[in-house]
């Protein structure tokens, strides 16, 4: 399956692409907000450009077994000390 998020990015482009030069074929000049719509248009194809070329990992990935794995391997490091040993106030309600 083709990746959704390019081709709505790049309908946006074209859309965006497209009013920009509708309203410079209706106002007969390059006015301020044609550059804007222009500007927008090469935002979102830069944006498309980035999402086409984005793999999916989807399926390499399995959640489960990742959080199985990282919950084994807690190191000493991760260990939180005792609060009392390392000398810290410890409350009393």
């Amino acid at each position: 399956m083709a990746n959704q998020r390019a081709k709505v990015l790049g309908v946006t482009f074209a859309m965006l692409t497209l009013a920009s030069v509708l309203l410079i074929s209706n106002e007969g000049n390059v006015s301020a907000n044609a550059w804007a719509l222009l500007a927008l248009a090469g935002v979102f194809a830069a944006a498309a450009v980035m999402a086409f070329f984005q793999q999916d990992d989807e399926n390499e990935y399995l959640g489960s077994e990742t959080l199985v794995s990282s919950q084994d391997q807690q190191t000493e490091a991760q260990a939180l000390p005792d609060p009392a040993e390392e000398g810290f106030d410890v409350p009393v309600i």
